[in-house]
C-alpha cells in the first residue's frame, strides 16, 4: 500500500481557540531535553508534566485540531529539536468523515514531515481511542471500525516510517468496543482515571 500517495486532509479552518493556542505556544520555547506531547483535546486536556513527573514535558495540545492542523503549526515546536514527541490525532477527521486510509496516510505524512524537521526527534504514534458516540459525539456514531482501521494501519506502517506506535486502543475498550465509562465522562475525553492509565502505558517509553 502507498500510504503517503492515498493521502488526503479533511479541510482545515483554524478557529479562535486554535488561533490564541498557537499564539501562546509560539511565546514558548521547546529545547532539545524536551518531550512534545501533541496532538487535539485528548492531548490538550492534561497536565502532563504534572501527571509524568517531568518538567522537562511540553503540552502542545489543541481542542478541536485535526491532523493538517497539527501540520501547520509543527514548524516553530520541532526549531527546538525536541528529544522525544508523543503524537495523538485524527479522531476529529474521523469525525469529518474522512476515510480510515486517507487519515492514517495523513498522520504517517505528518510524521514524515516531523522527522524532515528534526531528524534527532523519536517520534511515538499514539493508536486513536475507543469511544462511546450512545454517550455523545453523534457526529462519531457508526465509526467505531474506522477507528480500527486506522490503528491497523498506523500499527502496519511504523516500522518502514521510523516511528514507534503505541497501542492505547484495549487498555481503554470495553468488551463491547467502547470507551471504557471507568476513563471518561463523556464517551469520547478521558477523565482523571483515564489519564492516570495512560501515563502508567508512557513511562516505559519515557525511560527508553
Amino acid at each position: 500500500m502507498n500510504f503517503i500517495a492515498s493521502q488526503r486532509a479533511s479541510s482545515f479552518v483554524p478557529d479562535d481557540f486554535y488561533l490564541r493556542r498557537v499564539s501562546h505556544f509560539a511565546r514558548l520555547n521547546v529545547g532539545r531535553g524536551d518531550i512534545v506531547m501533541l496532538g487535539d483535546s485528548l492531548i490538550n486536556g492534561c497536565e502532563w508534566h504534572e501527571l509524568l513527573e517531568r518538567p522537562c514535558v511540553k503540552n502542545r495540545g489543541i481542542n478541536g485540531d485535526t491532523v493538517e492542523g497539527v501540520r501547520q503549526r509543527v514548524e516553530g515546536i520541532m526549531q527546538g529539536c525536541p528529544a522525544k514527541l508523543f503524537l495523538m490525532v485524527g479522531i476529529n477527521d474521523v469525525s469529518h468523515n474522512i476515510a480510515a486510509q486517507d487519515v492514517a496516510c495523513s498522520i504517517i505524512a505528518l510524521v514524515e514531515y516531523l522527522h524532515r524537521l528534526s531528524p534527532c526527534t523519536q517520534v511515538y504514534v499514539h493508536s486513536l481511542l475507543p469511544f462511546n458516540a450512545a454517550i455523545h459525539y453523534a457526529s462519531l456514531s457508526g465509526k467505531e471500525e474506522v477507528v480500527l482501521q486506522i490503528n491497523h494501519l498506523l500499527s502496519e506502517a511504523a516500522e518502514e516510517f521510523d516511528y514507534t506506535y503505541i497501542n492505547l486502543y484495549p487498555h481503554f475498550s470495553t468488551s463491547a468496543g467502547v470507551l471504557d465509562a471507568e476513563y471518561s465522562n463523556d464517551g469520547l475525553h478521558l477523565s482523571g482515571s483515564g489519564y492516570a492509565l495512560w501515563a502508567r502505558l508512557l513511562q516505559p517509553y519515557m525511560c527508553e
